[in-house]
């Protein structure tokens, strides 16, 4: 097995080749445990020298070793979602694990009581425990410190966006955002691109983002939970199924790297829709492929 960099420290997945479908390695935390993912399968197995390193900071927490035969049922089952948002939140869950692709802001957005900072936290805490969960940075500070720490930032009770943070986001969504680095300050032990996965939720409406955010924003609108559960009972029951749900997410993951190669074909020849976020593209595409469902 090879990847092109062995010196560079990611955060929680790295890549094993220049392509997403060359495969990655998700970090597991602070226990010298790696599952590594490929068009092949993914496997559990100890951090290695011939495999990327990983930067560990006080946010990063352990993710349980993913357990195979789950169903992501079990994190639908859990989610206030129909049809269009789940095959939203899914595929934005498997851009999330991709190193080094753009990939849009999820907007959890709705009313009061729809469960929207749950469901942030939840989601966010499946790929990246631990991870950056708060207020929208109000200036450059408070966004070094919520970025640098974690790969998936989590920005909760968000009612509007203003100009700073909108073009802050619109940049990382690329690669960018990392306003000290850009200003030309020495670069440390980071990995080597600003790559994080964003989550917005609050009462912000898409038609209330700036331009440029909204066409790098996958919006999931939430309706009012006609029963609310107990989020401790919530909680008890994500954490008892989280190895379950890890796991199939990790196996729709191994179908979507294995489509991508035949789906990348068909970009090349432009028999595919052109998207802003040509990266993203490539992902709902394959995982059309490989499901024969494909969101919007």
């Amino acid at each position: 097995m090879t990847h092109t960099d062995t010196t560079s420290r990611h955060l929680r997945v790295a890549p094993l080749g220049w392509l997403p479908e060359d495969g990655l390695v998700l970090d597991l935390g602070r226990g010298g445990k790696v599952v590594t993912i490929t068009r092949d399968g993914w496997k559990t197995v100890p951090a290695a020298a011939d495999l990327p390193t990983f930067r560990h900071t006080l946010n990063t927490n352990l993710l349980p070793a993913p357990i195979p035969g789950g169903s992501l049922t079990e994190l639908r089952e859990l989610l206030n979602v129909g049809d269009q948002e789940w095959a939203q939140i899914t595929s934005w869950l498997l851009a999330a694990l991709l190193p080094d692709i753009t990939r849009p802001v999820l907007l959890l957005t709705g009313g009061q009581a729809s469960g929207k900072s749950v469901m942030g936290h939840l989601l966010a805490h499946l790929i990246d425990p631990g991870g950056a969960f708060g207020p929208l940075p109000a200036n450059e500070d408070a966004w070094e410190t919520a970025v640098n720490a974690s790969r998936v930032v989590a920005f909760d009770n968000v009612s509007h966006v203003p100009a700073w943070p909108s073009d802050i986001l619109c940049a990382a969504v690329h690669g960018g955002g990392n306003l000290r680095r850009t200003l030309g300050s020495p670069i440390d032990d980071r990995p080597r691109r600003d790559d994080r996965a964003f989550i917005l939720a609050g009462t912000v409406a898409p038609l209330e983002l700036r331009g440029d955010l909204a066409d790098r924003t996958v919006a999931v609108q939430l309706q009012r939970l006609a029963e609310r559960r107990p989020e401790a009972e919530l909680w008890k029951a994500y954490t008892e199924a989280r190895p379950r749900i890890l796991g199939a997410l990790l196996d729709l993951l191994v179908a979507v790297l294995g489509a991508l190669p035949a789906v990348r074909e068909k970009a090349e020849r432009g028999e595919l829709p052109q998207r802003r976020m040509a990266d993203y593209g490539l992902v709902l595409a394959a995982l059309e492929e490989a499901t024969g469902n494909r969101p919007e």
